[in-house]
């Protein structure tokens, strides 16, 4: 499967060479001049202060941003790059809770790849962001996550897309030294995906993937959400199959449900989610948090414990440009000493479509109680 990833990437440059021969040299220049521009400047501020006296709080104030461009396209052909940059401008984090996360000051060509379209298929590869249920790299932080990786997509069948792939390399926020993260290997064979995507039927969109490698596991997700006017019901599905070198789990299986509503700009939603006697994967990348009963801070990641019975209830509100957001997350886990309720607030005003201010809060409450702590977190972010 590694040859025909490698094939397939060869396939997509000869396509490109055989389209440059195709036209004028002119053309490949307007390709270029018609190409388009785009970025941010980000300027974020985190803070985590913990209950127990003997936890260092933290504190970290980072400014970057991205630059993407895009050309136009050629006979079917595109050429994307994205650059990020992050710098610290002032850190209080004696405990380094931030090394992995924000405390990064450098820059990276995060996006480099080349796309293919004929007809209804599309074939993308190289350095590339990517968001899915299973697979996925996050961008909550400075440094948004990305992948080495090749991606077939085509659309023949009605209301329905499906995509094919194999991730090679995958780069995180940060080396753990105070860098951004470089395109390492995510295993020896890559990890492999394919994802569908279906809305024949009116008001129903049904989705299902697998993703999976030799070294890991072998994971399929399935999620259903249906809407009834103003009102919605979900479920979803996870299925995992451990590789016996990497853990002696027996297989492991999540449930989850949720139903919503909207009354006027009110929107109010409760989810359950539940797991079996082992841990469930929730994909690969820090990008798949995909439990209806996710949030900011911990991203809803206890969810995917063994024996975990997980509860959520929130509310949303739009007032002409400020967007807010409240959750209250409960998990009950059945390891001991180890439950948590978080509460999480999301507020969001767009001054204007270019310039917006993101706050987010979250209070943490375990029931082992020196865990407790509060996480506040303030972007500014400027997009052109």
């Amino acid at each position: 499967m590694k040859k025909i990833a490698k094939i397939s990437f060869v396939a997509v440059l000869a396509m490109a060479g055989f389209t440059s021969n195709a036209m004028a040299a002119d053309s490949i220049k307007e390709a270029f001049s018609k190409g388009k521009v785009k970025g941010s400047l980000k300027s974020y501020y985190f803070v985590q202060n913990f209950d127990n006296v003997s936890s260092n709080d933290s504190s970290i104030w980072v400014n970057g941003g991205s630059l993407n461009y895009i050309t136009d396209s050629y006979n079917g052909l595109v050429l994307g790059t994205t650059f990020q940059a992050s710098s610290v401008a002032s850190i209080d984090d004696t405990a380094g809770k931030t090394k992995n996360t924000m405390d990064i000051s450098g820059a990276l060509l995060s996006e480099a790849y080349l796309a293919y379209t004929q007809s209804n298929t599309t074939v993308k590869a190289g350095r590339q962001f990517y968001s899915s249920p299973l697979v996925g790299g996050s961008g909550s932080r400075m440094i948004r996550e990305s992948f080495e990786a090749l991606f077939l997509t085509n659309t023949d069948l009605p209301n329905t897309t499906i995509t094919v792939g194999h991730l090679a390399k995958y780069q995180k926020r940060s080396d753990g030294a105070g860098n951004v993260g470089k395109f390492n290997n995510i295993s020896d064979d890559g990890v492999f995906t394919v994802y569908a995507q279906n809305n024949s039927i009116e008001n129903l969109r049904i989705r299902a993937q697998y993703a999976g490698d030799k070294e890991t596991a072998d994971v399929i997700y399935l999620d259903a959400k249906f809407n009834m006017g103003d009102s919605y019901i979900a479920a979803q599905y996870y299925g995992t199959s451990y590789e016996s070198s990497y853990s002696n789990d027996e297989n492991a299986k999540f449930l989850g449900f949720k139903v919503g509503t909207k009354i006027s700009e009110l929107g109010l939603f409760a989810a359950y989610t539940t797991t079996g006697d082992s841990p469930t994967l929730r994909g690969f990348g820090q990008g798949p948090y995909d439990t209806f009963t996710s949030n900011t801070k911990t991203a809803g990641a206890d969810a995917y414990k063994a024996d975990t019975d997980s509860y959520q209830v929130g509310a949303s509100y739009k007032f002409s440009d400020l967007q807010s957001k409240v959750r209250y997350s409960s998990y009950d886990v059945q390891a001991a000493n180890s439950d948590l309720n978080e509460i999480t607030i999301n507020l969001e005003y767009k001054f204007s479509k270019e310039f917006k201010v993101q706050v987010d809060y979250s209070i943490l409450d375990y029931e082992d109680n020196i865990k407790d702590a509060t996480d506040f977190r303030t972007k500014l972010i400027y997009s052109f």
